[in-house]
């Protein structure tokens, strides 16, 4: 008990740390929670901003790419009714050819307009970048080729570039509007038609005749590049990026990477394969698709528009997930980033500032609490000395008064405490003794008495036993005994009901008094024993052990066998005497002999004749 009270103790501190320290802890509490409370208000400040911009930067993105994508439609469109209000003729490759060369040559973001049909035929019109116009035609008559020429102002073939075999039908644009049935989008395919080798992507539509029947397919190249120059234009901040993904989590545009695809040479060809974000040169893109992947377990899962806060390569960003849909096919994420240092810089600056200030007010706190405490501990420090040494044993300790009030009237009470601890300790040796005294008496009855003393848990184990109740056992020691016995009820008890009816009885009486039972020795042997116990409890009435004494009643026992057993011996004797008095008492009876004597006088062959 003395060692669980010393390890409760709490831990000391010298007074003047005890006086600095507080005085210290307010002025740096309250100018930390100054400091805390205003860059937390500036944190909000900016998170409101900063989710703002990126917001606002998120539908500009969405607003500006669907109307990109939107524009090659309305041309399609434009040529689809053309078509059907017979204005149009798609058989007359030359009309046909000199409209798609007005459209190219006027629309700014359109450079390659085409159309296939259900017999292979196919007419387009590319402006290449040098500002040459490309006629790109296959006739029943050129099949299975495609001629490439280069067109004059006139709109006429001028020069034949190129001679190369090609069927507009198996081609993934061809088959998506074939697919669908309706305007759609192709997947995004590589393009080396041009210097710069890029990403692009067909708007497709079908066209019918009256009767239903596919004639073939109208289409339009449009640059992705561009979608990336439209985000590079884009101001956010100044660290600040977006990029455009697919579902698949493969870049589109980016205003940073310049390339989201990469160029794969084998043999004498060249190859364009798509680039997943997760594995972009850029490592914040890299990092930020990582996070959106692992947050939402897939890009498929992000349905709506999200705001976040991510942390990627210890820093923090601000995350704006926009989805881009145009619903013809276009299902897109694009993704506003925004560093947190971007807005933070200025509330960095004036956080330093204020630790700076704290620093210089707890230098100054911790000065004046040293010289303070120092002029009040130095008295005090005279009465823990003279408490060390009457701890110590020297109780003749006296202190001289103190021209600090409080600390006189410490030095006061002090010298009366000491008078007072001198007679209460000389008190107390005295004390010590008397129970020192009784302690021997009573460990020499426990040691000596001739019955067994025990105490036991609830639990059946020995607690303490004494010497005559190892005895009554057959064990060597009671250290033995204690360590032996480990369950008392399976292995003291011949009879366990026993136990419990032991136990019930120490519950419901709080005591067992000349209760018997039978118990195992040592050796195994049994003898009789009774005991005599209470059960010792907490005042709440917990029981933490039970005590009593126990006696081998053995001999006594078999004694009142023996005494039983000559009883019963006894009792029948006395009842066969009983009997052969009785007998002998009807045989001398007069009727007795009067019957006797009939008998006799009876002749047995005439009375059964």
């Amino acid at each position: 008990m003395i060692g669980k009270a010393i390890e409760k103790t709490p831990r000391k501190f010298p007074l003047r740390i005890t006086l600095v320290v507080p005085f210290v802890l307010q002025i740096v509490i309250a100018v930390g929670l100054i400091g805390y409370l205003s860059l937390r208000n500036g944190q909000r400040s900016v998170d409101n901003l900063a989710n703002q911009l990126n917001s606002e930067i998120g539908k500009r993105i969405e607003q500006g790419v669907l109307n990109y994508l939107e524009e090659p439609h309305h041309l399609i469109d434009a040529t689809y009714s053309a078509i059907q209000s017979s204005n149009l003729n798609p058989q007359d490759f030359e009309a046909l050819g000199r409209y798609l060369w007005q459209i190219v040559h006027q629309q700014r973001l359109i450079d390659y307009f085409y159309y296939g049909n259900e017999q292979g035929e196919f007419i387009g019109v590319e402006q290449m970048e040098d500002g040459t116009v490309q006629l790109k035609i296959r006739t029943e008559a050129s099949a299975p080729n495609r001629k490439t020429y280069l067109l004059n102002e006139q709109v006429q073939p001028q020069k034949l570039l190129k001679l190369l075999k090609y069927d507009p039908r198996p081609r993934p644009w061809y088959e998506a509007a074939k697919a669908t049935g309706k305007s759609t989008w192709s997947k995004i395919y590589a393009s080396f038609s041009r210097h710069n080798n890029s990403l692009e992507i067909s708007p497709v539509k079908p066209v019918y005749d009256s009767n239903g029947k596919l004639l073939g397919v109208l289409s339009i190249n449009m640059r992705l590049v561009l979608i990336s120059d439209f985000l590079k234009d884009l101001y956010i901040s100044p660290n600040g990026q977006t990029f455009i993904i697919e579902r698949s989590g493969d870049l589109i545009a980016s205003s940073t990477v310049s390339q989201p695809f990469k160029i794969v040479v084998k043999g004498d060809n060249k190859e364009i394969e798509r680039l997943p974000a997760i594995k972009s040169s850029n490592a914040i893109v890299q990092g930020i698709t990582q996070s959106l992947q692992n947050q939402f377990g897939g890009f498929n899962n992000i349905n709506k528009r999200q705001n976040l806060k991510l942390f990627v390569h210890g820093e923090r960003y601000y995350i704006e997930v926009v989805p881009i849909r145009d619903g013809r096919g276009i299902d897109w994420l694009a993704v506003v980033i925004v560093p947190e240092n971007d807005f933070m810089a200025q509330i960095n600056t004036n956080t330093q500032n204020t630790i700076l200030l704290c620093l210089a007010a707890l230098a100054v706190a911790i000065a004046l609490g040293m010289y303070t405490s120092r002029w009040i501990t130095h008295p005090i420090l005279r009465v823990s000395q003279a408490s060390n040494e009457l701890a110590q044993g020297n109780l003749n300790q006296q202190i001289a008064p103190s021209p600090i009030i409080e600390i006189d009237t410490l030095a006061d009470s002090f010298n009366g405490m000491a008078g007072q601890l001198k007679n209460s300790f000389e008190s107390l040796e005295a004390k010590n003794e008397e129970l020192r005294i009784a302690e021997e008496n009573y460990r020499s009855i426990f040691e000596n008495a001739l019955e067994g003393i025990f105490q036991s848990s609830p639990e059946g184990r020995f607690i303490n036993v004494n010497p005559a109740l190892a005895k009554i056992y057959g064990y060597n020691s009671p250290a033995e005994m204690i360590e032996s016995i480990t369950n008392i009820s399976e292995q003291l008890y011949v009879e366990r009901d026993k136990r419990t009816e032991f136990k019930e009885l120490l519950k419901t009486q709080g005591t067992a008094k000349n209760f018997e039972y039978r118990s195992y020795c040592k050796d195994s042997s049994i003898i009789w024993t009774q005991i005599d116990a209470r059960a010792v409890t907490t005042s709440q009435g917990k029981v933490l052990y039970y005590e009593g004494i126990v006696q081998n009643i053995s001999e006594r026992k078999r004694r009142e066998d023996e005494l039983r057993r000559q009883l019963e011996e006894l009792k029948i004797e006395i009842d066969h005497k009983k009997r052969e008095k009785e007998v002998a008492m009807l045989t001398q009876s007069s009727y007795f002999q009067e019957v006797q004597q009939e008998m006799a006088d009876v002749n047995l062959d005439e009375f059964w004749s």
